[in-house]
C-alpha cells in the first residue's frame, strides 16, 4: 500500500476527525490528536482494497470508540484498514467478510 503521489493531507483538528462509523449508524471511531501534530488522507494506493487512509502523527494521537475507550497510537504513520474475518455462507462457501462494528 503507498500514499497516493496526489494525497491531500488534512490536519487532524482539536475536535478530531471521525474515521469510520458502522453501517447502523452507531459507534464511530473518531481520531483525536493535539493541534498541529497529526494528519489524515484517504488517497492510498491499496490493492486489497481495506485502507480508509493514513495517520501521520509526530505526538501520540488516539482512537476513539465509545465501547472500548482510547487507544494511543504513537508517532509515526500507520494505514488504517476495514477488519475482515474468514466465513462461511449459507451454501458452505468459505470467504471472506468486512466485520460490521
Amino acid at each position: 500500500m503507498t500514499v497516493s503521489e496526489f494525497a491531500r493531507w488534512q490536519d487532524v483538528p482539536a475536535a478530531g476527525i471521525e474515521l469510520l462509523r458502522s453501517a447502523a449508524g452507531g459507534n464511530p471511531h473518531s481520531l483525536v490528536a493535539d493541534p498541529g501534530t497529526c494528519r489524515w488522507t484517504e488517497n492510498l494506493n491499496d490493492p486489497m482494497n481495506l485502507a480508509l487512509g493514513m495517520i501521520e502523527t509526530s505526538a501520540v494521537a488516539y482512537l476513539i470508540h465509545p465501547e472500548h475507550g482510547g487507544t494511543g497510537i504513537a508517532p509515526g504513520r500507520y494505514a488504517v484498514r476495514r477488519q475482515r474475518e474468514r466465513a462461511t455462507d449459507r451454501t458452505g462457501i468459505r470467504g471472506n467478510r468486512m466485520i460490521a462494528d
